[in-house]
């Protein structure tokens, strides 16, 4: 994962030129919140946002802002950026390779604290050499406390080369509340040579004690074409893989990026599969069938929260099918005389009655139940038009929540 400069952000135009705005008046503020869905760029335009905080080549940089002790500080390359990093100076290539003494970054780990440096060493060295990398934590991560207070210790010096030290704090959420109290008296009087920037995708879980003290940049969902384009053009996918993991994607190029290796043609053909039995009521057919998939519980519940989604997507089809969607509207364009046959013969109303079904199973999936025990229960209501469900659940772009 490059570090890019501001310029080059994708889809987000707002924040964008607010950034760069920043950049430009020189007015840097002593915290920042970027918030918004999973994988839509904040820890991108953060690192780019410190590389330009940081950049000594860009017009109108403050003298101060660079070199190291034996450094001569050089102006500005004519045609620089006065809004953006200029790429070229020293300090713009230093954190290009997370090498610049005065960025710090923080973000959560998993496993055991006697092995904490290597994992953070292992990471860190994946997320240089892989351009698409994405963080990811299949177990519980947090940002530790140790790490915490290492870099606490640090801000208590002044800058080594720069005039100010940027500290990106990555899914800051993931923080607890002791290394939150730790690190709340800084963010409230950083002084002026420090520059917080945290991320999250789910802001709410901060204390809103940091949440009041950070100036609040908000970051915007992907459209699937967007996203579409993106893993054809730069990750070479096929146009069909790309429309699928665009539209599963669900306004997140991280997430997408994320799935691209999980063969998701080969889970789609299961997940359909599974709805011939739940259409024809044979429920033990049914739960058979989700076991094996499953594994006997070995598969996780993030592969049946994949099984639904691709059945969500499914649906989604056929409703846009019924009514007048045209080839390249469909997700599922291989199948598209199957849901064209579905379109004519189901009405929206119980096209609507099988996605709160199945909206409800996401829920239940991540909660205190059996996982297979609540994709049985979705796809037996799915299949049976008896039952009724009165609530709507949440907009789908709050799954990240849960």
């Amino acid at each position: 994962m490059p570090v890019l400069t501001l310029a080059d952000l994708l889809h987000q135009p707002d924040a964008q030129s607010f950034l760069r705005s920043t950049v430009a008046s020189g007015r840097f503020g002593t915290a920042y919140l970027f918030h918004g869905p999973f994988g839509v760029g904040k820890g991108t335009a953060a690192f780019a946002f410190a590389r330009a905080a940081l950049c000594t080549g860009r017009a109108g940089a403050a003298p101060d802002a660079g070199g190291g002790l034996f450094d001569a500080v050089e102006p500005a390359a004519p045609g620089a950026p006065a809004d953006d990093a200029c790429g070229r100076c020293p300090a713009c290539k230093k954190v290009a390779q997370l090498q610049h003494p005065d960025l710090k970054f923080l973000f959560p780990v998993s496993g055991e604290e006697k092995e904490l440096d290597a994992t953070i060493a292992e990471t860190t060295e994946a997320w240089r050499q892989d351009p698409f990398f994405v963080f990811t934590y299949e177990k519980a991560a947090s940002i530790r406390l140790s790490m915490t207070r290492e870099l606490l210790r640090e801000l208590a010096y002044k800058p080594y080369e720069a005039g100010r030290r940027v500290v990106v704090v990555r899914d800051a959420d993931r923080m607890r509340d002791d290394q939150c109290s730790a690190m709340l008296k800084s963010i409230e009087e950083p002084g002026a040579s420090t520059m917080w920037v945290l991320t999250s995708a789910r802001p709410a879980r901060l204390p809103a004690t940091i949440r009041s003290r950070c100036q609040r940049v908000r970051f915007g969902p992907w459209s699937e074409p967007a996203i579409a384009r993106f893993l054809e053009e730069r990750v070479a996918s096929r146009p069909a893989e790309a429309r699928m993991l665009a539209a599963l994607g669900c306004g997140s190029l991280g997430r997408a990026l994320m799935l691209r290796d999980q063969q998701p043609l080969e889970v789609r053909n299961q997940a359909l599969a599974l709805l011939q039995p739940a259409m024809r009521r044979d429920g033990a057919a049914l739960l058979r069938e989700i076991q094996g998939f499953n594994r006997f519980g070995r598969a996780g519940r993030e592969t049946l929260r994949r099984v639904v989604e691709f059945q969500e997507l499914w649906l989604r089809d056929v409703l846009r099918a019924r009514h007048g969607a045209t080839r390249d509207m469909l997700v599922h364009r291989d199948q598209e005389p199957e849901i064209r046959r579905q379109a004519e013969r189901v009405d929206p109303t119980e096209i609507r009655r099988r996605l709160m079904a199945l909206e409800e199973a996401l829920h239940s999936i991540e909660g205190n139940v059996t996982p297979d025990l609540a994709l049985f229960s979705a796809l037996m209501r799915v299949g049976d038009p008896s039952f009724e469900t009165d609530a709507w659940p949440a907009h789908g772009a709050e799954r990240w929540r849960y």
